[in-house]
């Protein structure tokens, strides 16, 4: 028989037009490639509807959904507490799921899915996927001048979450190495990768030494605050600059981010395009693809994505946090240096800037990926073991 993982996730799988959602379908990758069947416990946080389901039962083996009834309470601080985000209705559905499957390993996805872990027994791998850092994340985002949202919890919380699982998964390295540091010392660095699917080429009606299409950028992204005031400071610093005398380019806003955008319609050259139905269309359309974050927390799926589709990334410092060690294409101190490089280096040398940034992508699309394949074949290998040392077996019977 093969093994089995039971899954447990409160983001919506289908579209998975999240990077959260991508992430957990590259474990669900892993899983398959090592031969196991997966289930999903699907905490409907995000909804439900005839289409999502009829997609999870797609991809999944048994499908169950719980409705979501957590008080998701925030506290003094915008600290939030395990035991208020936590859904203590997924326990019967969980173990139902695990009399009649027997699972291998459970993966729950977040720090305060956590506690659902303490319900199944020593032979069972417990796999916490983190996501991101939550202690004290309310504090950066008061220090980048932005309101606490979403969760953020006590280092305390966090680390009670982690000594939950057997095995942490950070998706930065940065990350793994401040969990190392806290003491923990069953944390495995897994970072988040798209399989390729576009070589680098030139765009087909795109510039090309100096004639030809206008050069056209593109910044997908959600609505969240941190890329709202993004967009906006790359916006700002874009107005300053202007293109007279210049060759014109023009910024492709998608995603609901667009709906910022549109908000700003005096900046020169900006296009509020809405949602993307598919990332290839979107990233085959656009020359290059930028992602001026002022800040945040967790990998920035956006700024690796881009690589996947042949499409070079123009980033600021925060854009390519957790990826500085084989990034090798030009990074910005700021959205106002990245407006710099695009209006008075970029634009009028188009047809070569280019070519030297499809290179240079190209290469650190390479790195990446292998680094990426490292990093997996410590977690398999890890797995692998596991299993073979924690047989489950059935219970005694007395």
């Amino acid at each position: 028989m093969r093994p089995r993982v039971l899954l447990v996730c409160f983001n919506r799988l289908a579209p998975a037009d999240q990077g959260n959602s991508r992430r957990i379908l590259q474990l669900l990758r892993i899983y398959r490639s090592l031969g196991h069947e997966v289930d999903l416990l699907y905490h409907a946080d995000e909804g439900h509807d005839v289409g999502l389901s009829q997609a999870m039962r797609a991809q999944f083996g048994l499908v169950r959904v719980v409705p979501a009834r957590a008080s998701k309470r925030i506290g003094a601080d915008h600290a939030c507490r395990l035991s208020d985000w936590y859904d203590r209705g997924l326990e019967a559905p969980a173990l139902e799921m695990h009399r009649l499957r027997v699972y291998q390993v459970v993966h729950v996805n977040y720090v305060w899915y956590a506690p659902l872990l303490q319900c199944f027994g020593a032979g069972v791998a417990k796999v916490l996927d983190s996501h991101d850092l939550f202690a004290d994340r309310a504090a950066r985002h008061v220090e980048a001048g932005l309101p606490p949202a979403w969760f953020s919890t006590t280092r305390a919380e966090e680390d009670r979450a982690f000594e939950m699982a057997d095995v942490v998964l950070a998706i930065q390295h940065e990350e793994a190495r401040e969990m190392a540091a806290r003491g923990h010392r069953h944390i495995l660095y897994l970072p988040w990768v798209e399989v390729p699917v576009r070589d680098f080429v030139p765009r087909p009606d795109g510039p090309s030494n100096g004639a030809g299409g206008v050069l056209t950028l593109g910044y997908l992204g959600s609505g969240n605050m941190w890329n709202v005031r993004s967009l906006q400071a790359l916006a700002e610093a874009l107005m300053q600059r202007p293109l007279r005398g210049r060759p014109a380019f023009q910024l492709i806003v998608a995603g609901s981010l667009a709906w910022h955008a549109a908000k700003l319609g005096n900046t020169p050259g900006l296009v509020p395009y809405g949602f993307v139905k598919e990332l290839s269309g979107f990233y085959a359309s656009v020359d290059v693809a930028l992602n001026p974050m002022v800040g945040g927390t967790g990998l920035k799926i956006k700024t690796v994505e881009p690589l996947a589709y042949g499409c070079p990334v123009l980033a600021t410092q925060s854009g390519i946090h957790g990826l500085s060690q084989v990034w090798q294409l030009p990074v910005f101190e700021s959205p106002a240096e990245l407006a710099e490089f695009l209006v008075t280096e970029l634009a009028p040398h188009a047809a070569e800037g280019l070519a030297q940034l499809r290179e240079q992508a190209l290469r650190t699309r390479v790195a990446w990926q292998a680094e990426c394949d490292r990093q997996a074949g410590h977690f398999t290998r890890w797995l692998v073991q596991r299993l073979a040392s924690h047989a489950v077996r059935p219970p005694a019977v007395a």
